[in-house]
């Protein structure tokens, strides 16, 4: 999942502290530099107990799920979510119960599933049997931010007089602004 997907997730986890809230992460080798190495870095990063990570360098599960999903490209930024005592009996996986994603309609994908925060949330909210509204009228925004703050805060930052100090570099040296 990207990181920004894996911002939403980590609130989602974050606001729902229920036992039986778990999560499995499969990174596929999709961007460059993606690799063991990554997946045990990220996974450390969460820092919750209750979610998995793991690589699959063939992308054998994405393949699965493309074939089960019914989608025209392999997906790798989606989102899952299975009832309570939903079983993988058989070669392919089973359909989730409820799932989002990330993709261009090239995908085979369902436009009206992109991720929303929000609506994620309350169908986490729905299968862990918490039922109602969500308890902020605020949440979309709130898990949108904190997935924001999550991914500003692993990435480089740079300081504004750095930014002006490369934009006027690259002037100096002929190259465009």
């Amino acid at each position: 999942m990207c990181r920004y997907g894996q911002g939403v997730v980590r609130a989602i986890f974050e606001e729902f502290d229920a036992e039986n809230l778990e999560g499995f992460t499969a990174w596929l080798p999709t961007m460059g530099g993606d690799n063991a190495e990554v997946v045990r870095v990220e996974s450390e990063a969460f820092g919750d107990r209750r979610m998995f990570f793991a690589w699959d360098p063939e992308s054998r599960l994405g393949e699965l799920f493309t074939k089960a999903l019914k989608l025209r490209r392999t997906p790798w930024d989606v989102y899952f979510l299975y009832a309570p005592g939903v079983r993988w009996e058989g070669d392919e996986p089973p359909q989730p119960t409820f799932w989002m994603h990330q993709h261009p309609v090239d995908y085979g994908v369902d436009p009206k599933l992109l991720l929303n925060p929000g609506r994620l949330s309350e169908e986490v909210r729905r299968l862990l049997g918490k039922g109602g509204e969500p308890s902020d009228s605020d949440l979309p925004l709130n898990l949108h931010y904190k997935a924001l703050l999550w991914l500003t805060r692993e990435r480089a930052q740079y300081s504004v007089e750095e930014i002006k100090d490369g934009a006027q570099g690259s002037k100096q040296d002929g190259s465009p602004n």
